[in-house]
């Protein structure tokens, strides 16, 4: 078994392994939609944590949330990957069903659709698009187009959806909104204009005035990739190094897994 820096430990309780990136937020936003005491546990990127064996022990991906949840009768369950996390909450937390729909119910499975939708498309997408416009150590306009029309398709979506319902899975917050809404509260360093999608903006614009998701934002660092913050002129010089030191860690990271394209008969046929 893996030997936990003691710090680093999960405690009895609830332990959200996390980091000042996107995905982690969801969590802290849903715990503190339910009220509920976690132990937040930071990981150090630069010190290579997320690769370490004792966190591989917890996520085999080497990324970010998961959860260790020590319970009361001694039983722990790890989670990962931040849908599972959020679908853990909601099981175990959400009794009276404040952030998610009782299982089997078709507001269940709403839920779960625009929950997948969320990890499936439009987290995927806005990440590249993110990736080709802020962090590429190189310019590659065809891959920066492609993934901003993208995401501007899916903001589309939800902006339809939204013009039909005040929460994306109907009448009320679900773990789906929480999904969803950190990646619009990112839209513009991801290079979309969230105010071309009105639906979008004023359900986010609701959503960003309740307390626990301010509180939420707030874990483990106030969130640093919001349309406000990235739009400040005066706060420039950390985004300008973000950017490079982020493109050179991406770049790097990525660097080990480096392999030719595998050819098929069809190559080029569309050049």
């Amino acid at each position: 078994m893996a030997t936990f820096p003691p710090e680093k430990a999960p405690k009895p309780g609830l332990n959200v392994y996390g980091y000042a990136s996107v995905n982690p937020y969801k969590v802290t936003i849903a715990a503190e939609e339910l009220n509920i005491p976690y132990n937040y546990i930071n990981i150090d990127m630069a010190a290579g944590e997320s690769q370490a064996e004792w966190y591989a022990s917890i996520n085999p991906n080497g990324r970010m949330p998961a959860l260790v949840h020590v319970k009361e009768d001694g039983t722990t369950v790890t989670v990962f990957e931040s849908a599972a996390c959020l679908l853990y909450i909601a099981s175990e937390f959400d009794k009276g069903y404040k952030i998610s729909q009782p299982f089997g119910t078709p507001e269940y499975w709403t839920q779960l659709s625009w929950l997948s939708w969320q990890v499936a498309g439009y987290g995927p997408m806005m990440g590249q698009a993110c990736f080709f416009n802020r962090y590429a150590t190189e310019p590659v306009p065809y891959a920066s187009w492609r993934y901003t029309a993208e995401a501007r398709r899916l903001h589309h979506v939800l902006d339809k959806q939204l013009s039909t319902t005040p929460f994306v899975g109907g009448d009320r917050l679900t773990v789906a909104d929480i999904a969803i809404f950190i990646f619009s509260h990112s839209a513009k360093w991801c290079g979309v204009d969230i105010n071309e999608f009105p639906n979008v903006k004023a359900w986010h614009d609701k959503l960003a005035q309740r307390p626990a998701f301010q509180k939420g934002l707030q874990v483990p660092v106030p969130y640093l990739f919001s349309n406000e913050a990235v739009s400040n002129p005066d706060g420039q010089d950390f985004y300008i190094n973000m950017r490079k030191h982020g493109g050179q860690m991406i770049k790097g990271a990525t660097e080990k897994w480096k392999g030719d394209v595998v050819p098929v008969p069809s190559d080029h046929a569309n050049l």
